[in-house]
């Protein structure tokens, strides 16, 4: 074979490899922001996800109600069925993620809140079609702030969980929000001063 022939194919070899490696790469890149069960977004590709998040969206943090039953009662592939039927639900909104467990994050325009009732056939014999619920937290973004939004959610979600499963309440300020009183310090030696004492 001529050099300038081996030459082209060598190059050729190389070009081809170094574009298998860059797909391998982004596969793993997209794995890493992926819950491998569901197919959204982990914790860590809502971060990296955050900053298409507009100034006039929502997030709702979604608790699914009775999830530990259903392991319980029907098993793990039942628990996974219902993950992962509800979580196919909410691709429609411009962000979806689950961060663990029955927790699931959706962002988007959403007046009304987002679904909150699912029929969930299981894949066990003989077991019932479910209808699973979810109590939901919902605020609106704030922009740049992932971590505020994320605790207005959480602190509204679990009002919604003190008054009715499979309620959805908003974030209202004068109602969640707590001042944090720090504790009060304690120096070593006043304790000791005071264990003599005694």
């Amino acid at each position: 074979m001529a050099p300038g022939l081996e030459r082209d194919r060598q190059v050729a070899q190389l070009q081809a490899r170094v574009a298998e490696l860059e797909s391998q790469l982004q596969e793993a890149l997209d794995a890493a922001r992926r819950d491998p069960l569901t197919g959204l977004y982990n914790r860590a590709g809502l971060a990296e996800a955050w900053w298409a998040v507009q100034g006039n969206y929502k997030l709702a943090l979604l608790d699914l109600d009775g999830f530990k039953a259903v392991n319980d009662t029907y098993g793990h592939a039942a628990g996974d069925a219902v993950l992962t039927a509800i979580s196919a639900s909410l691709c429609g909104y411009p962000i979806a993620a689950r961060l663990g467990g029955d927790e699931l994050v959706v962002i988007g325009r959403m007046p009304g809140g987002p679904d909150r009732w699912w029929p969930v056939p299981l894949p066990v014999p003989g077991a019932p079609v479910l209808h699973v619920t979810a109590t939901v937290g919902m605020t609106d973004v704030v922009p740049g702030d992932l971590a505020t939004t994320l605790l207005r959610a959480d602190a509204a979600m679990y009002r919604a969980k003190r008054a009715a499963k499979g309620s959805l309440v908003a974030y209202d300020p004068s109602m969640d929000d707590r001042p944090v009183h720090p504790r009060p310090r304690v120096r070593l030696r006043d304790r000791l001063s005071d264990q003599e004492a005694a």
